[in-house]
């Protein structure tokens, strides 16, 4: 799921960004955690990570 800050900028839930990866929304929950990567904000009790967040994920994981 994609949803804006209050600022307006999107931000991406875990689900998000395993469909964009092709892996599991567990590894990368797993990956944010191993990394030490806090949501950058909170919605309706779910977190959200920024755009640049993926790209950090994508390369712990080793994704072209």
């Amino acid at each position: 799921m994609m949803t804006k800050d209050d600022n307006g900028r999107e931000g991406f839930s875990a689900g998000a960004m395993s469909k964009d990866l092709g892996i599991s929304p567990a590894k990368v929950k797993k990956v944010l955690s191993e990394l030490g990567i806090e949501p950058d904000f909170v919605k309706s009790g779910c977190n959200y990570y920024y755009a640049e967040r993926t790209a950090e994920v994508r390369k712990a994981v080793g994704k072209p």
